[in-house]
């Protein structure tokens, strides 16, 4: 196919397409503020037992801006370094943040504000799925 003007052949750009790829990873969503998509992101992945397999900066969803991470985990040992950011950054600013776990990328599940480590890990773990097999697709 000829792209209108263009003498040569013009190749469809073929999409990226992010899967989650962990066997047995617990698969869901967390929502937060566009401003700390780095940091969040990074203190997800610092540990290695968890990974951003899709992560979208700014997305508006319902009228709000909110950065996007679905996640994929086989063990929860990041939670220590994303709650330290966390404090660490609402001392640093003026106003404080939220970080909401979602399932299925829609369904709310709960805040991780005043939680626990171990409260955020049971509430991941009670509404979280677990990835089937590496490479399955999720809708």
């Amino acid at each position: 196919m000829y792209n209108f003007w263009r003498k040569q052949k013009w190749s469809p750009v073929q999409p990226k397409r992010d899967i989650p790829e962990m066997a047995s990873a617990w698969l869901f969503t967390l929502r937060s503020v566009p401003h700390h998509f780095d940091e969040i992101k990074a203190a997800i992945e610092s540990t290695g037992d968890a990974r951003v397999w899709f992560g979208e900066p700014l997305a508006y969803i319902e009228g709000r801006g909110i950065a996007l991470f679905r996640v994929e985990a086989t063990g929860f040992t990041f939670l220590p370094n994303l709650y330290d950011f966390w404090a660490e950054a609402e001392r640093n600013e003026a106003t404080g943040f939220d970080i909401r776990l979602y399932t299925q990328n829609k369904q709310l599940a709960g805040s991780l504000r005043g939680l626990t480590l171990q409260q955020a890990e049971a509430l991941i773990k009670e509404h979280a799925r677990q990835n089937q097999a590496a490479g399955a697709a999720v809708s």
